[in-house]
């Protein structure tokens, strides 16, 4: 069968590309980022039955109306606060994600991110460089025996938990959505998020950018997290209070913070985050390994040709 897929936001992994080729597709792709009108005009020309999402500020109802022929919308991510979920249901078309096809990478990058600041990587590195080789500027600690809040407990958190436990830590977690089933050994569960921040010595944050999850951790959560502790966020920019964070690390009531996302993308060269000497900061790239951006790109080819075969939406991806 003969099918357009627009891909919006740049052209999805080979893999993929190659998998929907082979069942007779028409790829067309837009560049990283197309403004609104770029994104209807697009769909208006080519009339697609299925859109690909990748880096785009925001897909809604006028997007999706653009092409009458619209079955699916497949997020070449395993988030969608960049697309009108509600709209898309209104209009009878699914939302597809590829849910934890880059989970593994996102859990390795929480891990190296932990690494490096307990182990004070990036202040030793800086030093060695400007030719300071003077052992007493280590602040290094072990993790051993430390205790990791994980706040979200999807496949992400639950893959830092078991890595984190082979070091030796101890692993608290909180996520009012997630079944009793995620919080089997080595993660205890907490009932309250202000419980997890006053008693973890690192914080990772894991959950998806939701109404219930921007500004999740603000001023006054940021007040109770432990002196001297570390906070990873591998999720959404949105999910912190930034300028309380800053506030925080340049006090060193909070030891250091990695972060791989921002509420803006790209940040301006002025955020506090780039200028901090106790911050580890990573341009959204958790979960774009090769390895991840292969199998996500494969599973969003295989959810685009799974609907569009007449199926119905594997529920393991369906967003709405």
């Amino acid at each position: 069968m003969g099918f357009t897929v627009v891909t919006l936001g740049s052209q999805i992994a080979d893999e993929g590309v190659a998998l929907l080729r082979e069942a007779g597709a028409t790829l067309v792709a837009t560049a990283a980022y197309p403004p609104k009108d770029e994104m209807i005009a697009m769909l208006t020309r080519h009339r697609p039955e299925a859109v690909m999402v990748r880096l785009v500020k925001r897909i809604d109802e006028d997007v999706m109306r653009a092409s009458p022929s619209l079955k699916v919308i497949a997020k070449h991510a395993v988030g969608c606060d960049d697309v009108d979920t509600a709209a898309a249901r209104r209009l009878g078309i699914p939302v597809m994600l590829a849910t934890g096809c880059n989970a593994q990478s996102v859990a390795e990058h929480a891990l190296a991110v932990m690494l490096a600041l307990v182990k004070d990587l990036s202040r030793q590195d800086a030093h060695m460089r400007a030719g300071r080789f003077d052992k007493s500027l280590y602040h290094g600690r072990e993790l051993r025996g430390m205790t990791l809040g994980l706040v979200g407990l999807g496949q992400i958190g639950r893959g830092f938990a078991r890595m984190a436990a082979a070091i030796g830590m101890k692993i608290v977690g909180y996520d009012p959505f997630a079944p009793d089933s995620a919080f089997e050994a080595p993660v205890a569960r907490v009932r309250e998020l202000d419980t997890l921040l006053e008693t973890a010595d690192v914080v990772s944050l894991h959950c998806p950018l939701t109404d219930a999850t921007r500004g999740l951790i603000g001023r006054r959560e940021i007040s109770l997290i432990k002196r001297g502790a570390y906070l990873i966020n591998t999720a959404r920019g949105e999910v912190i209070d930034e300028a309380a964070l800053a506030e925080a690390l340049a006090s060193g009531a909070i030891a250091g913070a990695g972060i791989d996302s921002f509420s803006v993308e790209p940040p301006p060269a002025t955020h506090p985050f780039l200028r901090l000497p106790n911050t580890i900061v990573t341009p959204h790239v958790a979960g774009v390994t090769d390895d991840a951006k292969r199998e996500v790109s494969l599973q969003t080819a295989r959810n685009v040709l799974a609907v569009l075969s007449g199926a119905p939406p594997d529920r393991r991806y369906l967003a709405n």
